[in-house]
């Protein structure tokens, strides 16, 4: 369980990853060339994103199942915490890939900088939390 846990959030934290990088491409972008980035933004998050986040999230919920003592740390409801704030990254992603298509002059680069950096930093507090078990 804890592989398959662990392979989701690989596969989805490199998603919002990627995606976020390849996003901030995009205001720059007109014509064919940002059509096609849009569509490969939308197709990575649909599939690797979201099949990612689902696994994790589910392995997640059985590894805690499996062993219910993790629910007596106080580090594991900062993680949970830290997880529900990537959900509202994965949503609010979704949202702007979705103005990039319909609504192009609303997006900026800057915004996918921030959403890149917060991934990143999300990501290193939770493997912060996980290896050194603060409290």
């Amino acid at each position: 369980m804890l592989v398959l846990h662990v392979f989701g959030v690989i596969t989805w934290i490199g998603s919002l990853l990627l995606i976020t990088s390849l996003m901030t491409l995009v205001p720059a972008e007109v014509g064919a060339a940002r059509e096609r980035m849009i569509f490969a933004a939308r197709r990575l998050f649909l599939l690797s994103g979201n099949i990612g986040a689902a696994v994790a999230i589910i392995f997640g919920v059985f590894e805690l199942i499996a062993r219910p003592g993790l629910l007596q740390a106080a580090w594991m409801h900062v993680k949970v915490l830290l997880v529900l704030a990537l959900l509202v990254i994965h949503v609010r992603l979704f949202m702007r890939i979705n103005a990039a298509e319909n609504d192009p002059g609303t997006v900026t680069r800057r915004e996918f900088s921030m959403l890149h950096g917060i991934v990143s930093l999300l990501l290193l507090a939770i493997l912060y939390l996980v290896i050194a078990q603060p409290f």
